[in-house]
This record gives C-alpha cells, sequence and structure tokens, in this order.
C-alpha cells in the first residue's frame, strides 16, 4: 500500500510539474520541447536518482554549463529521485517530447534497442573505469547508429560502479551462496547472472530491499557498493565479495528527432556538455565509491578483495551465459554482440569470446 501511495504522489508530482511548464509557455517565456519566441529551448531533464547520488549530480551540473554556455538560451529543468517515473517512462516521454534528457538508461532501454545490452554484460574484465570508458567510447557511432533507429540518440555515458556480492554473513567464495535466496532486479539480464551465480532469484524492488534481507526473505544480493551503502544494506549484510561481476554502466539518452531540431550552435554547445559531463561523473563515482566502501568496512561488514577469489570457473559460466542471453535478443543483436567482442579483444589484448 505504501510503496502504491508513493508512486501516485510522484505521478501527481509529475503532472503538476507538467501543467506548471504549460503555464509558463503560455506566458511566453518557454514552451515545451521547442522554442520560445525569444529562441529559448527548455531542456526537461529526469533521473530516478536521489540528488546526492551521482548521477544526479551529473544532471545538476549538466543544467548549469548548458545554461552558462548557451548565454541562457538553454533554460533547463532537473527531475530527480524518479519524480517523472520509472526508466520505463522516462524512456516513452523522450519518444513523445515530453522530455529532453535523462541518464542512468540501461535495462529498461536494452527492450528498446537489445544490441546495447553489450554496455551492461558481464565478465569483460575491464581493469578499471577509464579502460571501460575507453573501449565503450571507441564504440560510441555504433551505439549511436542502432540508438537512432529506435528515435533515441546517447549523449554522454554513465560510468557507475563494479557489482560484487552482498551476504547475510561473512563469506569468502561464491560457492557460498549456492541455493540462498537473493534479491535481483527485475529485469531478465540480472535474474539469469543470479542464477549462474548459484544463487535463487527473488524480485524485490530497491526500495523494499532492506526489510527484505532484515526479515530474512532474502539471503544477499547481487550488487555495487553505492547501491547498497545507500539503502543501508551494510546493517543487516554482514558480508562482501568484491567479484566485479559487472561494471555497471548505462546511457544519458536523448531524443534524435529533437537533437536535429536544434539550431547547429545549440546542438555543438548540448553535445560538448553532455560529453564533458563523463569527466564530473568519473570524479564522483570514484569519491562515492570511497566513501561507502569505508562505511561498509567501519560497519563491521568482512570485504574479500577481487585478487583473493578465485573467479575461472564462473568466468567461464559466465560467458557462455553472456552468449547464450545476447543470441535470444535475435540475429541482428547477437551479430553486434559478436563484432563488439572482437573489437574488445582488440582494444584490450584479452580474449573475451566463450570456449566452446
Amino acid at each position: 500500500m505504501k510503496a502504491t501511495k508513493t508512486r501516485i504522489a510522484c505521478r501527481i508530482v509529475s503532472i503538476l510539474a507538467g501543467c506548471a511548464v504549460l503555464g509558463w509557455v503560455a506566458l511566453g517565456s518557454s514552451c515545451t520541447g521547442g522554442t520560445s519566441e525569444d529562441g529559448v529551448h527548455l531542456v526537461r531533464m529526469a533521473t530516478l536518482f536521489n540528488p546526492d547520488h551521482h548521477l544526479a549530480k551529473k544532471l545538476a551540473w549538466t543544467k548549469t554549463e548548458l545554461e552558462k554556455r548557451s548565454g541562457g538560451r538553454f533554460k533547463c529543468e532537473v527531475y530527480d529521485s524518479s519524480v517523472l517515473g520509472g526508466e520505463k517512462q522516462n524512456l516513452e516521454d523522450l519518444l513523445a517530447g515530453n522530455l529532453e534528457l535523462m541518464n542512468g538508461a540501461g535495462s529498461y532501454y536494452y527492450n528498446f534497442c537489445p544490441e546495447t545490452s553489450v554496455l551492461e554484460l558481464p565478465a569483460y574484465g575491464w581493469k578499471d573505469r577509464e579502460e571501460a570508458r575507453d573501449a565503450l567510447k571507441g564504440y560510441w557511432d555504433k551505439f549511436i547508429e542502432v540508438s537512432k533507429k529506435k528515435g533515441f540518440y546517447p549523449v554522454a555515458l554513465d560510468i557507475r560502479d563494479y557489482w560484487g556480492i552482498f551476504y547475510r554473513e561473512p563469506i569468502t567464495s561464491v560457492e557460498q551462496i549456492k541455493n540462498a535466496k537473493f534479491r535481483s532486479v527485475n529485469a531478465p539480464l540480472w535474474t539469469q547472472l543470479t542464477t549462474v551465480c548459484g544463487a535463487v532469484p527473488q524480485q524485490i524492488p530497491y526500495a523494499e530491499t532492506y526489510l527484505a534481507f532484515k526479515n530474512g526473505v532474502a539471503d544477499g544480493s547481487l550488487g555495487s557498493v553505492t547501491g547498497g551503502a545507500s539503502a543501508r544494506w551494510h546493517e543487516v549484510l554482514k558480508g562482501y565479495l568484491d567479484a566485479r561481476l559487472v561494471l555497471s554502466e548505462s546511457f544519458t539518452l536523448t531524443s534524435d528527432k529533437w537533437l536535429q531540431a536544434l539550431p547547429e550552435d545549440l546542438r555543438t554547445i548540448f553535445l560538448e556538455v553532455c560529453t564533458d559531463s563523463e569527466e564530473y561523473n568519473l570524479m564522483e563515482v570514484k569519491a562515492q565509491f570511497e566513501m561507502n566502501r569505508k562505511k561498509l568496512l567501519d560497519a563491521g561488514v568482512e570485504w574479500v578483495d577481487y585478487e583473493d577469489l578465485d573467479m575461472t570457473e564462473l568466468s567461464k559460466k559466465i560467458r557462455t551465459f553472456r552468449d547464450n542471453y545476447m543470441r535470444e535478443q535475435g540475429p541482428e543483436a547477437y551479430k553486434f554482440y559478436q563484432e563488439w567482442l572482437v573489437y574488445v579483444e582488440q582494444k584490450t589484448g584479452r580474449p573475451q569470446r566463450s570456449e566452446s
């Protein structure tokens, strides 16, 4: 009941925000997703995350820079904390012209554009965030190409955090979570990956995870340090394996139609600011990771470093899973995936294709 009321409240806020924008348009100060008589372009931005999260901060930074570099020809509004709905609704609003920019596009975006699933697949073995970003940006034109076919345009990469394994009690190996009840994100990629790791997935909304762990509904979860600390998992889950299963990334997206309709000089400014926001985000990610790692350790969580884990067998299983998952996305997505793996091998010098 409480979750339902929260969703309704968020939707009411969204509607009121839209009404406020319409009222503003009526006064001639701007227009929804277009240009006012004085040449001002409204840019409404949405994120699922709270104001202190690095992706919400990234949008706040983007707002300031767009308005400054355009000399006020961009007027930006930031809606954080899922005020304008979840990822699905934000994506639909981009296409409908009710939103101009969103970040954190990942799990649900893959339903629109399955080729882009490669962004968040496990077991690439990235050495660090910089290596991952360099490889992904080197393939950026390909991501733009497949996204534009669905009406979207990726303008920036959201580097986030590594996903490890949280567990109720201290553990030293992945084998110890076998048959444990694990909270999972409600998306096929994550439920299937949880199963591959040996646990039994329980689809539980992020907002309800703390009580689920506290009451024994779930024993642990795959997740990032920042995501876990933000939800206070460290108060009830006392083991963490730095397994680096996934380096979580997502897209900052706009509508291709809206972007192409901008005057050329403003389009250049918009793309430059979005690209520059990646550097700001990367600094915030690193700072939040160190802060939240300390928070876990101070709370008594026993942390096992990646170097102390034997991931050999699990990595083989995950790569087989990765192949099967992308094959299920259809022939075009699978072809994109195979070409991407060849590129990553050439870029990093490390094998990526599963043994067959």
